[in-house]
């Protein structure tokens, strides 16, 4: 680019334009006509005073007058540059073809004027940095030859700001928010984005003239006067509002946005910048269901029911009328998901809520608060009993069993009831009475109702105590381990004992493992206390190695819940830790794990099989076991329960069930323990009957891990 290259013209500078006036032509050709030495001349010092730099250039394009203006902006004093070439001051880049462009301008040129107009060039300072500038330029003739005169203004910091300006056009345009300005007189638009344009469907010319009222938004003139009003006095920098806005073609979306007053500006401008909540309004209307409806049933969940809860009793309290509450869990339902899976399982709480909704009024709500827990509001009754009528509805609607992939399943519904005024007006101690019925009810099994009386507080009281319990006894050191033997029918020799969490609480005492186990299992702590379990355990049985008792296998339980993919892992570590072989113990599960319809439970209790572990199989005869099921488990024993072993010498019925599971266990090489013997009758028929261990109070009552090592030590087998 040269003095002639043309890169674009620029509209006038806000400083006024580069100096080309008759008068300057005058006085170029008055310093030309002098003497040699220009800068001795007193016109000289009128040009060294102007703004503008003043760079004369003779027919050979070498430098003749340089003024401050020109020092300034190149960074050369004049003496380094006169009698040099001018393209010196251009980048290298321009530099060959400025001499043939000089020429062209002169030969083109009328007289001696300027050129008319101001160009953007690019100018090279002394350091090497370029520069953009604005120049004009024009031939002045004079008898005995002529010059170049060229007027150049640095205008580095105007084209920062042109730069920047049009950045934050760019910026406007593209922006994803709608972005409006418009007068603070008429508040006619002035300058509407492209994401505005695109959303209300107009062109930039037909909303340019419009008002935001022709975007017939919710507020009147009236209104959008006072809404900018404290933005207008001074009171407020900016307002947020929320509206909805008319497209062109008639569909409406909503919109929020914020409002600011541009006073500086000339005019005065209002700037909107608004963002479509249109599609964000319809995912909080979801999360809002999402958070007060249960995904699977559909039906409002527990946040739904209380709100519902409140209103009612709010109600009930102004008309002085009746309402009741109905708590219902589904007895059975855990079952359901260890034998089938949680899909079966989610099919049956599916069943189960369309049975209970065909039996309940439109007035009344129903709600699926949490696994197979379900509430019924009837937030109006004529009278109290009315709740007991529809608590028998209920139950009945689970007479008939619910099939699920060809399998009848029979759940036993248990209800906890409360009614108000009567029970009282406060909607959370309505749940905790509720809750405290349903508890009872569940005590009761099967098919049960249960009326809320004062008394039960006692068991919502026991129930919160032993949850908070349970979750410090660990480190209070509560917990502790009883030892029971097994012992072989036919030698009469300890071959084994099973390991027994006892729980003594600080603020409760005693507590049967009947009653905080399933809390453990219910809460999650089972994991970490039957961790600890295993380790005392297995500590126990390197005792019993290192007195020499090297025989007796230890027992463990293990909840369904322990049974994860990290399970063998964690217990390979333990028996590092302790020095103990994976034969050195023996895993009991329940019913519940082995018909667990999971791979990844398959997969566990084949790994710890592999290992070396002894896996048995506990509490046989009080689930739904099935041969199959168990051929194809790797079990070393099947335990038969207690509740089949009580009557075996006097009910026949009992006698042959565990004349057929002694026979089914041995055909499939498993060795049969019976658990809860307690007779020498009961003996003597498990020994006809061929069992092959009897673990019960007839031979040992368990005993702490001292005791286990005198027994031990006392018998002739160890003597």
């Amino acid at each position: 680019m040269t003095f002639l290259s043309d890169i674009g013209c620029r509209g006038n500078d806000p400083q006024g334009p580069v100096t080309e006036d008759p008068a300057s032509i005058a006085v170029f050709k008055a310093l030309l006509r002098t003497e040699p030495s220009l800068q001795s001349s007193p016109l000289y010092a009128i040009l060294d005073l102007a703004g503008d730099a003043f760079v004369v250039i003779n027919e050979a394009f070498q430098i003749v007058l340089f003024n401050r203006a020109a020092e300034r902006i190149f960074q050369y004093e004049t003496a380094d540059v006169i009698g040099k070439r001018v393209d010196m001051l251009l980048p290298e880049r321009f530099r060959a073809g400025h001499d043939g462009q000089m020429s062209d301008f002169r030969h083109q040129s009328h007289g001696s004027r300027l050129m008319g107009e101001r160009r953007q060039i690019a100018g090279v300072r002394r350091d090497g940095t370029e520069f953009p500038a604005e120049a004009s330029i024009a031939w002045v003739a004079f008898t005995g030859g002529g010059a170049y005169v060229v007027v150049l203004r640095d205008i580095t910091e105007r084209t920062r700001v042109e730069q920047q300006t049009a950045r934050f056009g760019r910026i406007i345009e593209q922006s994803i928010n709608e972005i409006f300005v418009f007068n603070a007189e008429d508040h006619r638009f002035v300058l509407v984005n492209r994401q505005a344009r695109e959303n209300l469907g107009y062109s930039s010319e037909e909303l340019l003239g419009m008002t935001p009222a022709d975007l017939r938004f919710e507020f009147t003139e009236e209104e959008f006067g006072e809404l900018l009003r404290p933005l207008q006095d001074g009171t407020m920098d900016e307002i947020s509002y929320a509206t909805v806005y008319q497209r062109r073609d008639g569909t409406t979306y909503q919109v929020e946005g914020r409002l600011q007053l541009l006073r500086n500006e000339t005019p005065p401008v209002f700037v909107a910048i608004a963002r479509d909540i249109t599609e964000r309004s319809h995912f909080e209307t979801l999360i809002r269901r999402q958070s007060l409806y249960d995904a699977l049933t559909l039906l409002p969940n527990r946040t739904l029911f209380t709100e519902r809860l409140t209103l009612a009793v709010e109600e009930r309290a102004q008309d002085h009328g009746n309402g009741g509450m109905l708590l219902i869990d589904l007895l059975g339902f855990r079952m359901v998901i260890d034998s089938l899976g949680r899909a079966a399982g989610d099919r049956v709480i599916q069943e189960a809520g369309r049975r209970l909704a065909g039996c309940l009024r439109a007035s009344d709500t129903l709600a699926r608060l949490e696994g197979a827990e379900f509430g019924v509001l009837a937030a109006s009754l004529d009278k109290p009993a009315r709740i007991g009528m529809m608590a028998d509805r209920l139950m009945a609607a689970f007479d008939a069993p619910i099939k699920v992939d060809g399998v009848e399943i029979t759940l036993s519904p248990a209800l906890g009831i409360t009614c108000f005024p009567n029970d009282g007006l406060d909607p959370e101690a309505l749940m905790r009475k509720a809750d405290a019925a349903l508890w009872s009810a569940r005590e009761e099994g099967s098919s049960h109702k249960c009326f809320y009386t004062p008394d039960l507080d006692v068991v919502v009281n026991t129930r919160v105590a032993m949850k908070s319990g349970l979750g410090r006894a660990l480190e209070r050191d509560e917990f502790s381990l009883v030892f029971q033997p097994k012992v072989d029918v036919k030698s009469w020799t300890v071959c084994g004992c099973e390991a027994l969490l006892r729980w003594r609480s600080a603020e409760l005492g005693n507590v049967s493992p009947a009653d905080f186990v399933p809390v453990l299992e219910e809460t999650g702590l089972i994991n970490q206390v039957g961790e600890w379990v295993l380790e005392n355990a297995c500590r126990q049985r390197r005792a019993l190695i290192d007195r020499g008792v090297m025989d007796v296998r230890m027992a463990i339980n293990l909840s369904v819940r322990q049974i994860r993919p990290t399970f063998p892992a964690t217990l390979l570590d333990i028996l590092r830790r302790t020095g103990l072989r994976p034969s050195d113990i023996e895993l009991e599960i329940t019913e519940t794990v082995l018909m667990k319809d999971s791979d990844e439970v398959v997969l566990v209790l084949h790994e710890l099989a592999g290992m070396g572990v002894h896996l048995a199989l506990d509490d046989f005869g009080t689930g739904y076991s099935s041969l199959s099921y168990i051929k194809l488990m790797p079990l070393h024993t099947i335990k038969i329960d207690r509740s089949l072993i009580t009557d075996i010498a006097t009910g026949a019925e009992d006698a042959e069930i565990v004349r057929a599971v002694i026979d089914m266990g041995h055909s499939m090489s498993r060795r049969i323990v019976a658990e809860g013997v307690e007779t020498e009758q009961q003996l003597a028929h498990l020994r006809r009957l061929g069992c092959d261990e009897i673990q019960g109070y007839l031979f040992s009552r368990p005993v702490p891990g001292p005791d286990l090592l005198k027994l031990l030590a006392g018998l002739s087998s160890y003597a």
